[in-house]
């Protein structure tokens, strides 16, 4: 039984589809290459084969590479690599490294520095801490012995005080034992007065009772022994003697240039100077001498 004609549907993923008689006349891209390639396959003569495994395994890159997959060079140049990068990474950080030594060496410096200021402050400190120590033990030491002394004179004040009195009424009772029994009689008198006038004020032609000049004051002491005098120092000494000072006694006269006085005894006298001392109790100067009435 013969088959009829057998329908067969397009499908669109195995051609570009059905061509028209139009299209398949129309030259393509795709057959034009193809043209050419095929023309020129009939042309080229034919090339003997090539063992390209061959080749690859007899030329000297193959030897290279086929060295290089030896154990032993591959450790060499691993150990190349490592030391290259060893040395890469040492030059790196060889700038740093230097940089923190420096910084170490002056953090270094910084400190001992520091430690020298505060050994010296701390010395500083204990010096004048010891200095303190010493002035405050000596201003305590000075104030004890001034406190010693203090208490020493407090303690021996009064019996110097006594023996003082006590030496100054020998003395005075001394004097006036010893006047007494070298002095005239009547002489005592004329000492009295004169003790009692010293102190009074110096008036030039003065007898008294509050004013006196020298011959004044004379004329009115020897007046209480009963003698009458000139107001004058010339007039006075002209009624007298002169007698050496080894022989003077109290109640003598003492005469000078221009000037008289009474002598008291022990090398003293009592008379009225001039309007800056007044009547004064004083030792005997050079430049005068005694007589006696």
């Amino acid at each position: 039984m013969a088959a009829g004609p057998v329908a067969y549907e397009w499908d669109s993923r195995e051609c570009p589809g059905p061509s028209s008689e139009a299209s398949l006349s129309r030259p393509s891209t795709g057959r034009v290459l193809a043209a050419g390639a095929l023309a020129l396959a009939v042309s080229t003569p034919a090339l003997e084969p090539v063992d390209v495994a061959a080749e690859m395994h007899n030329s000297p890159i193959a030897a290279t590479a086929a060295a290089a997959t030896s154990p032993a060079l591959e450790s060499r140049l691993l150990e190349k690599r490592t030391a290259s990068r060893a040395a890469v990474r040492r030059s790196a950080a060889r700038p740093a490294a230097t940089a923190l030594r420096a910084a170490h060496r002056q953090v270094r410096a910084v400190r001992r520095e520091q430690s020298r200021r505060a050994a010296a402050e701390r010395a500083a400190a204990q010096r004048r801490a010891l200095n303190a120590r010493k002035a405050a033990a000596q201003r305590r030491a000075v104030a004890k012995r001034r406190a010693v002394a203090k208490r020493e004179v407090a303690r021996r004040a009064p019996a110097r005080k006594f023996a003082a009195q006590r030496a100054h009424r020998t003395v005075r009772q001394r004097a006036k034992r010893a006047a007494n029994r070298r002095t005239p009689a009547g002489m005592g008198a004329v000492l009295a007065f004169a003790r009692a006038q010293v102190g009074k004020r110096y008036a030039s032609g003065g007898e008294g009772p509050n004013s006196y000049d020298c011959s004044g004051f004379t004329k009115s002491a020897y007046a209480r022994a009963g003698l009458r005098l000139p107001h004058s120092s010339g007039g006075q000494a002209a009624r007298a003697h002169t007698v050496s000072r080894a022989a003077a006694r109290p109640g003598d006269l003492v005469v000078g240039s221009g000037h008289v006085g009474v002598y008291m005894g022990g090398g003293m006298m009592i008379d009225a100077g001039n309007s800056r001392t007044g009547v004064v109790y004083r030792r005997l100067y050079n430049g005068l001498h005694i007589e006696r009435f």
